[in-house]
């Protein structure tokens, strides 16, 4: 392991990973990481707290009400919510000091990520973010495949996406046409072990995947993505000067459309342009997906199962009834 700074003040902060293998119970986590969530916070958690065993809610650095909103929310459900605080100084995504930054660094993200994986007291867990609102026509059937799954002891890691939404010249909600869908790999159900952990990366942080390959399953589009609807479109937390450079690309940017328009025949005909012709045509067909699987071990490419079943992940939802009507009551 490398020298943490300040190992002595924050040692209860760095993370064994070899803790993520002790037994755990059959059910879900889900692991919230939080720093100035506190705009659809309670949104968040409540839409998404019927599906899971419980949410483990660890934040850093707070300076808005994201400690009353949890505090609340664990009084309202004292079984289903734990809460921690994480004390170390977390360096900013695009950062110098998070490049700078190892993995197993207290002041790394992947570390903060890997703490709150820790407290998963349940044997799946999955990453859930204060801007996360579940689409439970779609959500439903996903858990329930996933607990039986458990039940029958088959080990598999489900990927999902979501869907960014944002306001048009209007201020009437759609989606957000030039990025429209989140969570390309960074989304998943996945079995809490040593063996899948968060990594510090360039800007970033990402999952580690490490030892035996475990099967890779697309579940479909399962939250609407509320990033762009928060003060500063979501990018209050970065350094100013990195900051102003992204808040200034979206501020310039009012490519918004209704959720219909977006899965119109169209539309969809015009993201299928960016994709390799056969391709998309072999692996959107289920005997050559089966065939393919026995001799490669391998799935439809997320980038193509996506889009292929958007339409039918979105068809039919209301904007207005899956998330306005929601904001409201928060």
């Amino acid at each position: 392991m490398s020298v943490n700074e300040n190992v002595c003040d924050y040692c209860d902060f760095i993370v064994d990973l070899t803790s993520l293998d002790k037994p755990r119970l059959p059910g879900i986590s889900a692991i919230l990481r939080i720093k100035n969530g506190a705009e659809f916070l309670r949104l968040s958690i409540e839409s998404h707290l019927l599906y899971y065993d419980e949410i483990v809610a660890c934040y850093n650095d707070c300076t808005d009400n994201t400690a009353e909103i949890l505090n609340e929310l664990k009084e309202k459900y004292p079984e289903k919510i734990k809460i921690f605080e994480y004390l170390p100084k977390v360096h900013p995504i695009f950062s110098d000091e998070h490049n700078r930054c190892v993995t197993d660094n207290v002041h790394s993200l992947a570390n903060f990520y890997n703490y709150a994986l820790s407290k998963a007291s349940y044997k799946i867990a999955t990453k859930l973010d204060d801007d996360h609102v579940a689409i439970d026509k779609n959500l439903t059937p996903v858990i329930t495949e996933i607990r039986r799954d458990m039940l029958l002891g088959v080990n598999k890691i489900y990927t999902f996406s979501g869907v960014n939404l944002a306001l048009d010249t209007n201020a009437k909600l759609g989606v957000y046409k030039r990025e429209p869908l989140v969570g390309t790999g960074d989304h998943m159900y996945f079995p809490v072990s040593s063996d899948i952990y968060f990594s510090q990366e360039k800007n970033v942080e990402a999952f580690r995947f490490v030892g035996r390959k475990i099967e890779k399953k697309y579940m479909g589009i399962i939250y609407f993505h509320l990033k762009h609807l928060k003060n500063g479109y979501g990018f209050l937390n970065l350094e100013p000067q990195k900051r102003d450079e992204i808040m200034q690309q979206y501020a310039s940017n009012s490519d918004v459309v209704s959720l219909d328009d977006f899965i119109s025949e169209d539309s969809i005909n015009n993201l299928r342009k960016h994709h390799n012709v056969i391709e998309y045509w072999l692996r959107t067909r289920k005997t050559v997906n089966a065939i393919i699987y026995v001799l490669f071990k391998r799935n439809p490419p997320l980038r193509i199962a996506r889009l292929h079943q958007l339409f039918q992940d979105l068809n039919g939802i209301d904007l207005d009834e899956c998330v306005m009507k929601r904001l409201e009551r928060f």
